[in-house]
């Protein structure tokens, strides 16, 4: 728990820090906002301070972001993980040239990385609205490098210069398009390691007879490169540092899409969209000794999608139909089979071929929304699509998969003060393998929902809504091996919602949720339309909140939760005889019970500028305990299932303080 209290500490201190920042000048502006949350087995710091200030003529960015988790482990260790990125934009202009800093920084606990650059540019325009800034720093990234087992991988810091560029057209006018162009560029070189990244994105659109056409290309390109922390292409002894060998990661992205929509009548649009993309990325082994055995393979993903559509929007009424339509390819492959030995490529090509996978799809769809008259709103969302997933002949995942998904609802206005909701709710999925492999595998999922929601405002303070819902799924194969158990199954819920609100004036209010739930799974039998039940889930959950205040707002309520479920194997430890400090063990089926009650309380206090400190905090106190089924050991009867309905009990407190800050 030390460490716990000095997170808490450092966060603190952090906030003091920053609250001891001078503000030079009032057209300057800043944010702090930072939290502390413990909840059941984890606790987490989080701190977020930005500042844009202006000082003779220069403009200050500052940002910076901090996350700390604590996890409790099973012997009641903490296990840290710790991230904070910081970015810093320092820039003064001459008219329409600038001179601008930039830098940031990365840190990692959990991975060991820490990465930092820093870069100057100068910005000067070339053309009419066309400006592009060269920048020059240096980087630095430190991560772990290699072990040999022994100990823990000692951390390898790589410093080199950095070049890098930016560029933009602002939209303007060329030949009746109108144009915008940007992007970045970053080169990186850290001997033994290089790190690039480049980014654009270009738009055109253009407007003739009503009709709207518009392209945007999105390019980029990153290389990463990280050391292997354990290979066996490592080697002992001073060689070591020599054979250290690099993974060079390299991504290249592109994605086009191409949108048209044109009215055709009064109300009423017609649009299609076309979407291509595709990604390469190849991973690359550097500085491996020459005798030693590597694999660098090639990634290839291409996805081509078209959409064709009609909307007709009329007041509150809408009707849109479309067609969806795309394909898509991945592919993977072994780079340097050519320098491998036969057996070994052969074996890791075919391992690669197992992802790959070519498919296309096909959808349709209706969206309908049409009041009637002015207390009626109907509404209606169908679909319909399949999809063919065609795999190598290794892999024999081949596949259909057909799907229908509908939504019927309506909303009637009773009264002034009574609205009622209908919704249904159903789905059809169809898998069909391809393969006799998989054949066994198909199956047929139906799902209906019906969905009745009454919503009654006596008056502006009260608010009362009650949803029941009835759920009924089934799981079907298409047929049965000889020799084996159908599995078909079935599950059917009914469930009641309550949430209700009033607002005594004055500031004073109450607000009651709850849920009741009851599932009940079995096998079931399609031919006969019967199930056999083997579980039931029951869940019971109610949260009352009574809140107080107008400008600083308090709530105090209490929270509770029930759970009861069939399990197989219930182990109980019990004591065979009174007084003995010898225990013994016993499974057993039987029904587990989960009972959870505890206070809840929450404090806004809003400051002056749109400042506020948050507090929440809520306690569960927990019981599990236990009804078994089937017959005990005589003479143990009494001893297992006394110690059956005791149980386990646990209190978890948990508590989140939030403060945000803006000066």
């Amino acid at each position: 728990m030390a460490s716990v209290y000095y997170r808490v500490s450092r966060l603190l201190f952090f906030v003091a820090a920053v609250a001891l920042i001078p503000v030079t000048s009032s057209t300057g502006q800043g944010l702090f906002s930072g939290g502390f949350e413990r909840d059941i087995n984890r606790y987490r710091w989080t701190a977020r301070f930005q500042l844009t200030e202006p000082i003779k003529g220069w403009q200050i960015d500052l940002s910076n972001t901090f996350r700390s988790d604590a996890f409790i482990l099973f012997d009641d260790q903490l296990s840290f993980r710790d991230e904070n990125q910081t970015t810093l934009t320092v820039q003064k202009p001459f008219g329409e040239k600038r001179i601008a800093v930039y830098g940031s920084m990365g840190w990692y606990s959990l991975s060991r990385v820490l990465r930092q650059e820093l870069l100057a540019g100068y910005r000067f325009p070339l053309a009419e609205k066309f400006w592009i800034e060269p920048l020059l720093g240096a980087s630095l990234d430190q991560r772990p490098g290699f072990s040999d087992g022994s100990e823990r991988a000692p951390l390898r810091t790589d410093v080199g210069p950095a070049l890098g560029v930016r560029f933009e057209v602002p939209t303007t006018t060329v030949d009746a398009y109108n144009v915008s162009l940007s992007g970045e560029g970053l080169i990186q070189s850290m001997a033994p390691r290089r790190g690039e990244m480049f980014r654009a994105n270009a738009v055109a659109e253009r407007t003739f007879d009503r009709t709207r056409l518009r392209t945007q290309v999105r390019i980029a390109r990153v290389r990463r490169d990280a050391y292997q922390a354990a290979s066996f292409l490592n080697r002992d002894g001073e060689s070591a540092r020599v054979a250290e060998t690099v993974e060079s990661t390299h991504s290249d992205t592109l994605i086009v899409t191409i949108l048209i929509d044109r009215p055709i009548a009064a109300n009423t649009v017609v649009g299609g969209r076309l979407d291509f993309s595709t990604n390469s990325r190849t991973i690359e082994t550097l500085r491996a000794p020459d005798e030693a055995i590597f694999f660098d393979s090639d990634f290839r993903r291409r996805i081509l999608e078209g959409e064709l559509s009609s909307t007709f929007a009329r007041d509150q009424s809408l009707v849109r139909v479309s067609l969806r339509a795309g394909a898509e390819v991945e592919d993977r492959r072994l780079s340097n089979a050519d320098d491998l030995p036969a057996a070994q490529a052969s074996q890791k090509q075919n391992l690669l071929r197992q992802a790959d996978y070519d498919r296309g799809f096909f959808q349709a769809q209706l969206n309908i929304r049409m009041p009637i008259g002015r207390r009626t709103v109907l509404q209606a969302d169908v679909s319909a699509s399949i999809l063919h997933h065609d795999t190598p002949d290794v892999n024999p995942d081949d596949r259909d998969e057909l799907y229908y998904n509908g939504l019927f609802g309506a909303s009637f206005q009773l009264t002034r003060y009574l609205e009622l909701q209908l919704q249904i709710f159903g789905t059809h999925y169809h898998t069909v393998f391809l393969k006799a492999e998989r054949s066994a595998e198909n199956s047929v999922q139906r799902s209906l929902r019906f969905r009745p929601t009454v919503i009654w405002r006596p008056s502006r303070a009260t608010r009362i809504n009650v949803t029941t819902e009835v759920r009924a799924n089934y799981s079907i194969d298409d047929f049965l091996l000889p020799g084996r158990r159908p599995t078909d199954q079935s599950a059917r819920e009914l469930s009641y919602k309550l949430d209700a609100e009033h607002d005594f004036g004055d500031g004073v209010g109450i607000r009651v949720t709850g849920r009741w739930s009851d599932l009940r799974l079995g096998r079931f039998l399609d031919e006969t339309f019967a199930e056999i039940p083997f579980d039931t889930l029951r869940t019971t959950s109610a949260w009352v909140r009574l809140n107080v205040g107008r400008k600083i707002r308090a709530e105090i309520g209490i929270r509770l939760f029930f759970r009861s479920d069939f399990d197989r194997a219930i182990t109980i430890r019990y004591n065979r005889d009174e007084g003995s400090a010898q225990a013994s063990t016993i499974s057993r089926p039987g029904r587990r019970k989960i009972a959870q009650l505890g206070p809840t309380t929450s404090l806004m206090w809003p400051l002056n500028g749109g400042a506020y400190l948050r507090f929440d905090g809520w306690a569960t106190f927990q019981t599990v305990n236990f009804n078994l089924y089937g017959d005990l050991p005589e003479g143990s009867e009494g001893a297992i299932r006394a110690a059956a309905q005791k149980g386990t009990r646990t209190l978890i407190p948990n508590l989140a303080v939030t403060m945000h800050w803006p000066f």
